[in-house]
């Protein structure tokens, strides 16, 4: 069985870009779609969750249109990231899915679930929050400058364990394993995005924050099927409070929040999470 590390990088074409992708795990079952945070690409998951996750089911890596491996450029809008995987999954024959996103991620991801309904059948929101309302908080003082900016190997292991991590010394030690498996699972390790799928990503979230455009805050009683909202008690990159208001505003949705930690949750209690999530899966 093929693992995060091992799985071979395929590609397919929807309109004139060529879309990297990996499926691994069991050769059975319903797809877990994976859509990455900001500026990261399939080679930013932890191995340790989706490798026990995989253990259960198929789980399918995406890189962005203009991100990693893929060619084109990023859409500026989180309702064309969700037309990218769609086109994508149509394109592979792959007619069902589980959904799984993180941070940014989570933002497409709930537009895939509200645009192309019949394609997700459970959805799992992970650090998120919905589009522009009344309640949520923004992204701690600095952090997203700090994420944008960061260009050295180093600057990004610092700015991942100073946001993904509360500041103890457990939770320190938790990112820098979690770093260690994210930064040693390949040899072929993409970059972080460019600068320019970087400013088109920013597009994306500023639309997304402003409730502009294409977002999901006024369409989340759209959402029928089951949903798991997933956060740390203590996130700063997207306020634990947002998860709060995205839960409510969802009336199939269960809320999980994961104590004494931040956006880095899905690794600091890795397998924790991945037995969260086959529950869920499993209803």
């Amino acid at each position: 069985m093929a693992t995060h590390q091992t799985a071979v990088t395929k590609y397919v074409t929807v309109k004139d870009t060529k879309f990297a992708y990996r499926l691994f795990g069991a050769e059975s079952g319903i797809p877990l779609v994976c859509l990455q945070h900001y500026r990261g690409t399939m080679d930013h998951w932890d191995p340790l969750p989706l490798n026990t996750l995989a253990l259960t089911r198929p789980v399918f890596l995406i890189d962005y249109a203009g991100t990693g491996l893929s060619t084109g450029s990023t859409p500026t809008t989180f309702g064309g990231w969700a037309s990218d995987i769609a086109l994508v999954l149509e394109a592979l024959n792959i007619p069902t899915v589980d959904l799984l996103g993180f941070s940014v991620g989570s933002f497409a991801a709930q537009m895939v679930a509200l645009n192309y309904p019949d394609l997700v059948k459970h959805l799992i929101l992970c650090g998120s929050g919905p589009s522009a309302t009344e309640g949520l908080q923004p992204t701690g003082e600095g952090i997203f400058e700090a994420f944008t900016s960061a260009a050295t190997f180093e600057e990004n292991k610092v700015i991942y364990l100073s946001t993904f991590y509360t500041s103890s010394a457990e939770n320190q030690k938790a990112g820098l394993e979690a770093w260690e498996r994210i930064t040693t699972a390949r040899q072929d390790r993409s970059d972080w995005t460019d600068e320019k799928s970087t400013q088109n990503q920013i597009a994306a979230v500023m639309e997304w924050l402003k409730g502009e455009g294409d977002v999901s805050f006024p369409r989340l009683g759209e959402l029928k099927m089951p949903v798991l909202v997933a956060a740390g008690a203590k996130d700063d990159v997207v306020a634990t409070v947002n998860s709060l208001v995205l839960w409510k505003g969802i009336e199939r949705s269960f809320l999980c929040v994961y104590p004494q930690a931040s956006h880095g949750f899905m690794s600091q209690y890795a397998l924790l999470f991945a037995r969260n999530v086959e529950l869920f899966l499993g209803q």
